[in-house]
């Protein structure tokens, strides 16, 4: 039968999922929802629908067919605090295609989604097919930093990422472009950005860098780990409670650090570096390093191990180095000039150090201050 009726519900007791958005609430989170439902053969019209909650609202209509959502408008989103964004939703075939457009968006619970693990992250959108496509003036990401100008287009079938291409511009005004495409049983993820810092800091992945160009370039099979590189090139290290430790911890058997060492010429506040590169191995839950090198004027370092593995756990080992000018020997060492010879790594003194335990805060241990290896030394200068 036709005619229409007005519905009103309180949805606090229930639990809202919108999985591909990495949104919900909670049971006991107050919510309300009106609408008016008009019913016609087998097709059900939701109009002047109102999702309303403290901090989250979602305005529109929406169109069942045989209980299945089949078309759904809604001129404002708001499911964090500062949205604001019209959302379409179409049926396509097998699934949906979603349309976001609009002023305002907080990505964070999407950089969550898809940063966690991505092979976890994406289990959860169920097995349709999905594509999402945006176009956003200001995008809110980790470290109240912003991106705008964002398009966005990314489809996905079930637990699988298709197709991502994301293009936007840092407060700078450096542009970042990251994509993600498959064929043939292949997967390949490439990003690049001007500014390193800000898309680092933006996905929540490393907050203590600033500037910077970035490229970063992995591939693999579809279903497997992903391997590649990460280059950046001249930014600064700011506030970096790792690098402090290094230099300020006086190593197990020794008497002074390897700040006390070079007379306290290492300020960690703020270090440049001309170079950062690694070789990386992203699967299932774990991160690895190989052949890293850190080089700078002050500082060079090298590092290897895994950053994270499936138990959350750090084992990542290195040399560390201060550098001033490649000739210069220590005045402290002038016997260790005359043994290395005339080559260009005389007298260099470093330590080497391992970091382990929780990822979160692992444990750093370092041996005592040594003349560090020519072989690493010209590692980390020699690398273009």
């Amino acid at each position: 039968g036709g005619g229409d009726q007005n519905v009103s519900a309180d949805l606090t007791n229930a639990r809202l999922d919108i999985p591909w958005a990495g949104w919900s609430k909670g049971a006991g989170v107050p919510a309300n929802v009106t609408f008016v439902m008009t019913k016609s053969g087998d097709t059900t019209t939701l109009s002047d629908f109102d999702l309303d909650g403290k901090s989250f609202s979602v305005d529109g209509s929406i169109v069942l067919v045989n209980g299945a959502l089949s078309s759904a408008r809604f001129s404002k989103v708001t499911l964090n605090r500062g949205d604001d964004v019209a959302v379409s939703v179409k049926r396509s075939g097998k699934g949906y295609a979603v349309d976001i457009s609009g002023n305002a968006l907080d990505a964070r619970s999407l950089i969550k989604q898809f940063t966690s693990d991505v092979d976890t992250a994406t289990k959860t959108t169920g097995s349709d097919a999905i594509s999402v496509s945006a176009d956003v003036d200001q995008l809110t990401g980790f470290h109240d930093e912003q991106l705008s100008n964002l398009k966005l287009d990314y489809s996905a079938a079930g637990s699988r990422v298709n197709g991502l291409k994301v293009s936007a511009t840092a407060s700078s005004g450096a542009a970042i472009s990251i994509s993600n495409t498959t064929g043939a049983g292949q997967r390949s993820l490439n990003m690049q950005s001007a500014d390193a810092g800000a898309i680092l800091r933006f996905l929540n992945i490393y907050e203590h860098m600033e500037g910077g160009t970035i490229t970063l370039a992995l591939a693999g099979p579809s279903e497997g780990s992903l391997r590649g590189k990460v280059d950046t090139s001249n930014f600064f290290v700011v506030n970096e409670p790792k690098l402090a430790s290094i230099v300020s911890t006086t190593p197990a058997g020794d008497n002074r650090s390897l700040n006390q060492a070079v007379k306290g010429k290492l300020d960690t506040s703020r270090v440049k570096f001309e170079r950062g590169y690694a070789e990386i191995d992203k699967g299932s839950g774990y991160l690895k390093l190989a052949n890293g090198v850190l080089r700078g004027p002050r500082i060079g370092t090298t590092f290897q191990g895994t950053l994270y593995d499936q138990n959350n756990n750090m084992d990542m080992t290195g040399t560390f180095m201060p550098v001033y000018g490649l000739n210069r020997i220590f005045g402290e060492l002038p016997i260790v000039g005359a043994l290395l010879g005339n080559g260009r790594d005389r007298g260099l003194i470093g330590v080497t150090y391992r970091l382990k335990g929780n990822a979160n805060k692992p444990l750093l241990d370092i041996n005592p201050l040594s003349v560090i290896a020519p072989g690493i030394f010209r590692s980390i200068f020699e690398y273009r």
